[in-house]
Parts: structure tokens; C-alpha cells; sequence
């Protein structure tokens, strides 16, 4: 049991005011350079051969008004933004490009055109076409393999959950551009409800019918406000009117009916709705735990669960949800687990090396204990969440300790993953959520979520330090470029009840305490602030699958700077089409020997909202973000951190190595050598860079501002140099204290 004196309070971080200098760069594009010459005629046969053969295979695909879907696969070596064909499938030859699908892109074609098609693949000697031609590796009819992801239909009908009337599936639309084919697109849908499609049972009418006037105003009226909407299939055509791209949930009668439902052609895709669970709940009685006197100061995070029933954790409860699942059939022995480590973990856990970080809990009951046999719509319990943070805007970190059955789609983002993301960007919240347990091949749903901190297990040593890799936990990384989990925390607990216990829900409710109350002490937080911050702090060396950038330590709280070092935090807005830098001087310590040397650290977070796809699997985000520290050395800039050069590598390497498109940039290194430097400042440097700007409507100038957070930590790692003042005084007007003061008690057990 660990037994220390209130730790001493380190430095604050600081939050870095001066604005960023902007350098324009000129984009380049295809020319008779790009031109894959060495495959060039041959591509031309194929592809000339393959389009006459779909014009023959036209009248037996389904078709929208005369329009087609072809599947347009990429060679390895084109997959790259830059070789978008885009020059080849031209609307006034017919074809439009969709979405990008798998290894290429989806193309809408008007089967008339199939011919044409095939004979200006032959004949055209445009350089920009000839490139797409070269970079092209065969065309074919989107189907039924595509729409299912290569699974079967007696395996998907199989996975799906039996609810009243069939079985129930969330279904993409086909996401057409011409208006004329959209609107067939859904008379052809509208005429598959009662024999083929229903909607599900809607638990959100029952709920909205039961309300009074204890329920906060914000929450009737965004549940009423779903329910007005008319039902899921009214709901889903509205917004393909208006979108052309709709999900929704549907009820299916049996297994002939799902095979006349993906041979429509309307579905771009298919999945069973897998459950959510949560760890097995295991017996015990509960004790009664002292809690601090003064709990309205402290801060609150939303417990998305199977609700609070221990009466020892009421006067924890800042507030409490209309359920969204009725007492009986709700996991509550989950629910209070989870909300013990959140309200008091660390005394629970005494011998773990965990700060005192106590919180309230706001209680939304809305998952199912496994031995219910509960379907949940999944379209429910979105709409139930946004109406609870409606009503709760101050609760800004939200904690999701459960998971889908199943595990993620290596290429696509999950429904819930992305919902989630969506919710959590409207209302500037954080979300916490579990990586999932095992069985399973990868992570589950909604770890997948890409604005959350998704926290993975990790086991303890006998100091209470974080050691080996939980074996009950799932492992990363996740769908689309994520680099999932980002954190791992202890998830072998003891819990209210007194028994200990593992799974990756327990490592996340250890988590968002840290969250809450770095939330908590920042000037002006948000979301990302808070998840870079915690993640830079993390102590990891670098992505590891099952450990995600680290785990938090006790010793350094994410508002704080190490002693040794110095911390800033700063937001920007960018937009693609130029270089932006930040110089800062280089502190006095960190040159001292006539080099650099120390340590570095270089975290930052993009917002890529509005710019992500839900349906465009591996190209999930269609912006992304480079930076790096950078020194002149030599009269060049070097990259003082290190990263791999994404702009002079294959895109399928820049993907595999980088991650290349993930929202997260993290670097870090240590310099203890030293080295060469010209000159007496560093500069953080900043790009943004978009693709599938077809997807949005959008030109290169329309491309709107992306919300960036970064932090930047660099120090000698020896106490007695005083990075901080240094920096601080050098930096004088352009600097600031981030935290506020707060009378929130944050004393630590252990080192």
C-alpha cells in the first residue's frame, strides 16, 4: 500500500499565443511523366475488353435509371490520392467517381456509355487519362460480394439478432450522384418494405411516451423530435433526398428475403447489428466507502453503462438519464464496478501507482446484461445519447465500458464507432471507451471511434507500476489508419464488491478521471486538447498495438510539466495549401554543449470533421495532418524528432509504417548525443493535406478550416536545469499559464 506525502505541485503547462507563419505551396498534377508506360498498352486491352464485356453483362446488373455501379480496382502502386481517376471517368462521358471502395474506387456509369468507355480506353492520348489507364488494374459490376464484404449470406443472416418480425441489419445505401437515379434508387427500396424490409421496434417512442416533467427539457425534445420524424425507412429516404448517402437499421423476415434485399443493388453495404456487452459480472457485497465531503466540485463523467444501483455511489450521482433500458433487464452489477473506479478507483486499488482523483457520475442505463436477450437498435441508442448530452453540457468526458460482440472491420469504421464520433464533435465532449475483451481476432466496436481515447488493458507489478499485457484485453490497431488503443491503463482491479476482476472496461473507467479533471483545469478545453495532452503524457516509446502511445503515470498529471521540462499547448486552424511554422527559441540548457541535447516530444490532433466518409472504408478520413520539430542544420531543415518521409513513399507503406491518415501525429525522441544545429531557434511545422474532394462538393478553396491542437514538450530531463523558466521568459507576451486555479484536491498515492 502506498503511503506517500501530498505530492508537491509542479509546474503548469503553458499555453504558446503566437500565431503560426504561413508559406504557400504550389500543388502539382498528373502529367505525361505519371504515365505507368511499361503496362500502358496492356492496360489498354484489359481494360478496353473488360468495359465491352459489362456492356454485355448490363441488362442482368441492377441499374438506376440506366445508371451501373463498376468497381474500379488500383494497382498497389496507385492508390495515392495523386492517381485518382478522376480525368478518365468524366461526367460528359457518362461516369462520375462515388466513393473510394476497397483497393480503387466506385464509378456510376450509364450502361450506354460502357462502349464508348471501352473505345476511348483504346484510342485517347491525353497524358492525364493515359495515366488513369495505366494505374488501373481491371473494372468490374459492384455485387453482392462487395455489398456483404465478402461473407456469405447464410453467415451474415446467422450473425444477426432476432428481434420481433426477423432478424435485424444496418444497411448503406448506394450513395448515387445523378438525381434521376437516387430517386429510382429509392422507389426500388420503398418497394422492398413489408415483404423484405421492416423497421425495427423503437425504444425511443416507448421512452419518449413515458416522460414527465422531471425529464430535462433539452432531453424530451431531442428524443420527440426523432420520434416526429416518422420510422427508420421514412427517416433514411429523407436523408438520401438530401445527402444521397443514408444508413439505417432494418428488420429482415428470413433468409430469402435478405438475398432479395442485397440483389436490389440499393445496398452500398450490409452488417448484422452485433449486440453490445459488457465484462461478466461477478458476485460480491458492497461495502461502504468514504467519499470527499464537498462532491459538487468535483468533476462529472457521463457513465454510459448498465446503470447505478449501489447506494453507496448515489451521492456521487450528479445526475441520472431516464433509462433507456428498464431496470430488469439492465447490467447494473457492470455499472456499479465501473462507477466505483471512476468515483474512487484509486482507493479501491491503494496498492496501484494511481493519482486521488475523485469525480461525480452522471448515470445513462442503456446497456443490456447478456442474460436479457435484449435487442438494442443501435439508431436508438445514438439518438438516446445525444438527447442525455444535450442535457448535460457540462459533462465533458463520457465513459463507454462496453463493447460490440464482434470484432471491428479491418477496413471500416463501425457504425457506432462512427456515430459516437459525430455526437462527440456536436457537443465538444470526450469519449472513453474500452477496447473490448477477448474472444476476438482485433479490437470491437465502438473502440473504433477516432475522436475518443480508446484504452486498452494492461497488467500490474508488484510495485503497482504497469507492467505486461492484459490477457483478457483486445489489441489494436484499428480500421482506416487509427492508431487504436490509444492508451492502456491497469485492468486487473478490485471493484465495489471487493473482488477483483480484469477486462478493458476497468482500464477505461481508471482513465477517464484523468480526463475529467484535466478537463477540468484548463483555460478554455476542449475534446482534443484534453486527449493530447493526456496521450503526450502517456510514457510510452512510441505505437504499440497492444499498449496503444502508453500508459498515464502517477507522478506527472497531463496540466503539469515534468520537472526537467517544459510543456506548451496551442490550437490552430488549417487549411490545405500551405506550410504553417511556429518558431520558438531553443532554451539555454538544451544547447549548452554546443548541441542539442535532451529530450522531445511532439503530439498533435487533427479534427477531421467535416471531412470523413462513413462509407468509404480504408479512406475513412479525407484529410490528414504532417508535422514535425524541425532545427536548420546545414542550411536545410531537419526533422529533430524523426518521422518517416509520407510524401517520397508508396502510399500503401506511407499507410502500413505511418499510418499515414491517422488523426493522431505523435513523436518522440531522445537526443542525449546530441546534435548538430545551426542558429539559436526550432520551429514546429504544420500541414494539412485533402483527398476525395468529390465525396464533399468541394474545390481545393471551398476545403473549410481544420481545428488542429498540438503540444510540445522538450527538456534535459535533469531537474536542476530550468528548462521552464528559460523558455517561459524567452517566450515573454506569447505565452501563458493553460490551467485555472481550482480548489480540486489532486494528491497522488505512489511515485
Amino acid at each position: 500500500m502506498a503511503d506517500n506525502p501530498r505530492r508537491p505541485l509542479l509546474n503548469p503547462v503553458l499555453r504558446f499565443t503566437k500565431d503560426p507563419r504561413p508559406e504557400g505551396i504550389t500543388g502539382g498534377g498528373k502529367n505525361a511523366r505519371d504515365v505507368r508506360s511499361d503496362r500502358l498498352a496492356r492496360q489498354r486491352r484489359i481494360l478496353s475488353a473488360q468495359f465491352i464485356e459489362l456492356a454485355e453483362q448490363a441488362q442482368e446488373t441492377p441499374r438506376f435509371n440506366g445508371h451501373a455501379i463498376v468497381y474500379a480496382k488500383m494497382f498497389d502502386d496507385s492508390l495515392a490520392p495523386s492517381w485518382t481517376p478522376g480525368d478518365l471517368f468524366r461526367s460528359d462521358r457518362g461516369a462520375r467517381l462515388v466513393t473510394p471502395f476497397g483497393m480503387g474506387y466506385l464509378v456510376e456509369v450509364e450502361a450506354k456509355q460502357l462502349t464508348t468507355l471501352a473505345q476511348h480506353v483504346r484510342q485517347t492520348d491525353t497524358a492525364r487519362e493515359m495515366v488513369d489507364i495505366s494505374r488501373i488494374e481491371a473494372v468490374r459490376f459492384f455485387g453482392q460480394t462487395e455489398a456483404t464484404r465478402s461473407r456469405s449470406l447464410s453467415e451474415i443472416w446467422e450473425a444477426a439478432p432476432e428481434t420481433d418480425g426477423g432478424r435485424a441489419f444496418v444497411v448503406w445505401l448506394m450513395p448515387l450522384r445523378d438525381r434521376d437515379a437516387a430517386e429510382h434508387l429509392l422507389k426500388a427500396f420503398e418497394d422492398l418494405r413489408h415483404d423484405v424490409i421492416a423497421p425495427p421496434p423503437s425504444a425511443i417512442r416507448a421512452l419518449a411516451d413515458r416522460f414527465d416533467t422531471s425529464v430535462p427539457a433539452l432531453f424530451r425534445r431531442s428524443l420527440r423530435s426523432v420520434v416526429r420524424g416518422g420510422d427508420r425507412l421514412n427517416l433514411a429516404m429523407r436523408e438520401y433526398r438530401q445527402k444521397r448517402r443514408s444508413r439505417t437499421t432494418v428488420v429482415v423476415p428470413s433468409p430469402r428475403a435478405l438475398g432479395q434485399l442485397v440483389a436490389s443493388g440499393a445496398l452500398f453495404r450490409i452488417e448484422p447489428v452485433h449486440q453490445i456487452t459488457t465484462t461478466a459480472p461477478g458476485v460480491g457485497t458492497e461495502p461502504s466507502r468514504p467519499l470527499p465531503r464537498a462532491l459538487s466540485d468535483l468533476p462529472i463523467v457521463g457513465v454510459v453503462d448498465g446503470g447505478l444501483s449501489a447506494a453507496s455511489y448515489k451521492p456521487a450521482e450528479a445526475w441520472k438519464a431516464p433509462p433507456l433500458i428498464p431496470d430488469g433487464a439492465a447490467d447494473k452489477k457492470h455499472g456499479n464496478r465501473v462507477t466505483s473506479l471512476i468515483v474512487q478507483g484509486h482507493d479501491w486499488n491503494n496498492n496501484l501507482r494511481l493519482p486521488a482523483l475523485y469525480c461525480q457520475v452522471g448515470t445513462a442505463q442503456a446497456v443490456p446484461k447478456a442474460s436479457a436477450g435484449l435487442f438494442l437498435d443501435w439508431q436508438d441508442l445514438v439518438s438516446y445519447l445525444d438527447g442525455v448530452m444535450a442535457a448535460n453540457p457540462d459533462t465533458r468526458v463520457w465513459n463507454f465500458s462496453f463493447n460490440e460482440m464482434d470484432s471491428c472491420d479491418p477496413e471500416c469504421v463501425s457504425y457506432l464507432g462512427h456515430e459516437i464520433a459525430v455526437l462527440a464533435r456536436k457537443h465538444d465532449v470526450l469519449p472513453i471507451i474500452s477496447i473490448g475483451n477477448t474472444p476476438g481476432e482485433r479490437l470491437k466496436p465502438p473502440a473504433d471511434c477516432e475522436a475518443a481515447i480508446t484504452v486498452g488493458g494492461r497488467l500490474h507489478d508488484k510495485s503497482g507500476a504497469h507492467a505486461g499485457s492484459c490477457p483478457v484485453s483486445q489489441r489494436g490497431p484499428g480500421p482506416s489508419s487509427m492508431l487504436k488503443p490509444d492508451l492502456s491503463h491497469f485492468s486487473k482491479v478490485r471493484v465495489v464488491g471487493g473482488i477483483v476482476t480484469s477486462g478493458s472496461s476497468f482500464a477505461a473507467a481508471l482513465t477517464s478521471p484523468l480526463a475529467a479533471h484535466t478537463m477540468a483545469r484548463l483555460r478554455e478545453p476542449t475534446a482534443d486538447m484534453v486527449k493530447a495532452l493526456i496521450l503526450h503524457h502517456a510514457g510510452g516509446q512510441g505505437f504499440d498495438p497492444a499498449w496503444g502511445f502508453g500508459s498515464p503515470g502517477a507522478s506527472t498529471l497531463p496540466w503539469e510539466c515534468r520537472p526537467g521540462f517544459v510543456t506548451l499547448q496551442w490550437r490552430a486552424s488549417l487549411r490545405p495549401g500551405a506550410a504553417y511554422y511556429w518558431e520558438l527559441p531553443i532554451p539555454a540548457a538544451l544547447r549548452a554543449s554546443g548541441k542539442l541535447k535532451g529530450f522531445g516530444a511532439l503530439t498533435a490532433v487533427l479534427n477531421p470533421h467535416p471531412m470523413v466518409s462513413d462509407f468509404a472504408g480504408p479512406n475513412y478520413f479525407s484529410i490528414r495532418l504532417a508535422t514535425a520539430l524541425q532545427c536548420q542544420r546545414g542550411g536545410k531543415n531537419f526533422n529533430l524528432l524523426g518521422s518517416l518521409d509520407t510524401d517520397k513513399v508508396a502510399e500503401e507503406e506511407a499507410r502500413a509504417l505511418d499510418h499515414k491518415w491517422s488523426p493522431v501525429r505523435h513523436h518522440k525522441k531522445e537526443f542525449k548525443r546530441g546534435v548538430s544545429f545551426d542558429g539559436s531557434t526550432l520551429r514546429v511545422y504544420a500541414r494539412i493535406y485533402a483527398r476525395d474532394l468529390y465525396l464533399y462538393g468541394y474545390r481545393s478553396e471551398d476545403i473549410p478550416e481544420m481545428e488542429t491542437v498540438f503540444v510540445l514538450s522538450l527538456g534535459t530531463g535533469n531537474e536542476e536545469d530550468d528548462v521552464y523558466n528559460q523558455l517561459r521568459d524567452q517566450l515573454g507576451a506569447f505565452v501563458e499559464t493553460a490551467t485555472i486555479e481550482t480548489d480540486i484536491d489532486v494528491e497522488t498515492d505512489g511515485g
